[in-house]
């Protein structure tokens, strides 16, 4: 047995190995052509100045204030000193970092959080920002063809056999990007060196399915790895920064707290910086310098403590900024939601949604879009397209039809396997929580959310209940099994496609009209948001002086502050994770 064990170690070692260095040559062949593929990428990132990351784009004051394309630009300068010092691919790496946060939505994470909450009441999954721009690049940008093509056009005597290899890489810059998810805390990042883009591929469907599965997957090279713990060596220092100068941080009063206090002078004296400094920077109220020293205390541990093999940080210094990022979270991070925000948007997004869909269902555009791009039969959607171009060419709705008209057989057909892979996940969670309720003899605690309304997933699951009671007085739950719940989960699924009516799903055009317009409106910035809110008449003008409020010009801030459940579950989780490494370490 235990010679069984030992050969078995050693076969998953020799494959662990073959698969690095696979995944070497493979990161050392696009390196090659970094500038084509960055090129190509460029084109579709369009992070910027009015893209949040910390502080709502719409409520900050200071121009200074991170925001995702300055926040790009410091991962770069990061990852590229850190590769350099270990051994990495700077070339790659820096591609990885330019282009990691592409899929993020307007408010930041908040308006993943929005619109993953609504799907999730129509059985449709879920949303996160990673796994959001990966999708989108290769489905909907198509961008493999076009890197493809630019290489040609730039190495016009490339060989056949090395386009394939290059074709077959590229993926590895996508699985950077959707599994960069930095806000888990770990102690060291290992690559997954035998993944291949086939698991890479059900990574993404699952992410669009499982909630918090985006927490639970790691990239697939050791330059996505450190592209992953880069990330939050950038957003922890500067989060503080913002925080402070934005007037996110008050004291018991209420006041608004202008200098780092005791709490965070405890955490950084033993992170390295000295009292002189610390003191300088409150004196002035220029807390740049020690964003900055901060960042090279961070980079300096993780290149004496990485291999190429595994990217980590000292146990020590992994506590230290464990600490700084709890310090942010409860001083800053939970001020940046208010009431209004959660009341007003989620609404907002979900009226949104549905008349987007009923404009597409209206139209015929997914009867359209499926006859083309799945039933393979002709039909002039391109007329279609331009005629409602036309029509909605005044109104606000005109850069949703122009968002569709581009959509290609490629983006659509995932999109439905996104939905099928979203539908069985929901129906099966559901399933599982009823039968639990029944077998345990247990009341049923509605989901709920102040801003939300999950009555239709409420309801689903009150009828699952009300099944299983039925079966388990009959005493067909006795040897119930995985088999049974398959065939249950496929099933209602089935009834979906069929178009038989229940109140509590959507039918097969619906769920595509409504996947359709969570994409569009997921691709907005803060400000294109915003303005699409006013000019649809779902928010008033007095609601958008309040909802533009700077943080600075709101006297009794933590009075409006709402904290949202899903962030809670992420915070408790950092801090539970900080506590831990401090009994190991003994700080």
């Amino acid at each position: 047995m235990k010679n069984l064990e030992k050969t078995k170690n050693i076969k998953t070692k020799l494959i662990d190995k073959t698969g690095y260095f696979k995944k070497c040559l493979q990161i050392k062949r696009l390196a090659k052509y970094a500038n084509e593929i960055d090129t190509v990428l460029t084109r579709f990132n369009k992070k910027s100045c009015n893209e949040t990351m910390m502080i709502k784009g719409v409520r900050k004051s200071r121009e200074e204030s991170t925001n995702r394309k300055t926040h790009t630009e410091d991962l770069e300068k990061i990852v590229a000193q850190i590769a350099k010092g270990i051994g990495l691919n700077e070339d790659i790496v820096k591609l990885m970092g330019k282009h990691h946060d592409v899929g993020h939505t307007f408010s930041g994470h908040s308006g993943e959080w929005w619109i993953s909450n609504i799907l999730d009441d129509y059985g449709l999954g879920c949303f996160c920002h990673n796994t959001l721009g990966a999708k989108e690049l290769i489905y909907t940008d198509n961008v493999y063809e076009e890197i493809m093509h630019k290489i040609k056009v730039h190495n016009p005597n490339i060989s056949s056999k090395q386009e394939c290899k290059i074709r077959n890489s590229l993926w590895l810059i996508m699985d950077a990007i959707n599994a960069h998810n930095g806000e888990k805390p770990e102690k060291e990042f290992i690559p997954v060196s035998n993944k291949t883009e086939e698991d890479f591929v059900n990574e993404i469907l699952n992410c669009y399915s499982i909630p918090g599965y985006d927490r639970t997957i790691m990239p697939a090279t050791p330059e996505a790895c450190l592209m992953r713990l880069a990330d939050k060596i950038s957003y922890i220092p500067l989060d503080m920064v913002d925080g402070l100068k934005e007037g996110l941080i008050r004291d018991k009063n209420g006041n608004i707290v202008e200098t780092l206090d005791s709490d965070y002078a405890v955490v950084l004296s033993k992170i390295g910086i000295t009292k002189k400094d610390f003191d300088s920077a409150n004196l002035t109220k220029d807390y740049r310098h020690i964003a900055e020293r901060l960042k090279e205390i961070f980079i300096n541990d993780v290149i004496q403590n990485s291999s190429k093999h595994k990217i980590k940080m000292s146990k020590e210094m992994t506590v230290l900024m464990g600490q700084l990022l709890t310090l942010n979270n409860e001083k800053a991070v939970n001020n940046v939601i208010l009431v209004e925000d959660q009341q007003t948007y989620p609404a907002c997004i979900r009226s949104l949604m549905n008349t987007f869909s009923y404009i597409l269902i209206k139209n015929g555009i997914v009867t359209d879009l499926h006859t083309a791009f799945v039933g393979n039969q002709y039909t002039d959607k391109n007329a279609k397209f331009s005629s409602l171009l036309e029509k909605y060419h005044d109104t606000p709705y005109f850069s949703f039809i122009e968002y569709l008209s581009k959509i290609n057989s490629t983006d659509y057909n995932f999109v439905l396997k996104i939905i099928e892979n979203a539908s069985k996940q929901s129906i099966k969670s559901e399933l599982t929580t009823a039968r639990q309720c029944v077998q345990k003899m247990e009341d049923y605690k509605p989901k709920e959310e102040f801003g939300y309304n999950f009555d239709r997933k409420n309801d689903r699951i009150k009828s699952y209940i009300s099944y299983y009671s039925t079966q388990l007085e009959l005493g067909n739950l006795v040897g119930y099994t995985d088999e049974t719940l398959n065939e249950e989960v496929q099933q209602i699924y089935n009834n979906m496609m069929y178009g038989r009516y229940n109140k509590n799903y959507l039918l097969q055009d619906e769920q595509i009209a409504m996947m359709l317009s969570a994409q569009y409106i997921s691709s907005l910035n803060d400000v294109e948001f915003i303005n699409l809110l006013y000019s649809t008449n779902l928010i008033t003008e007095e609601q958008v002086k309040s909802l533009t409020r700077k943080y600075k010009d709101i006297p009794n801030l933590k009075d409006e502050v709402y904290e949202q459940k899903n962030w809670k579950v992420i915070k408790n989780m950092q801090m539970e994770a900080a506590k831990k490494g401090e009994e190991e370490v003994h700080l």
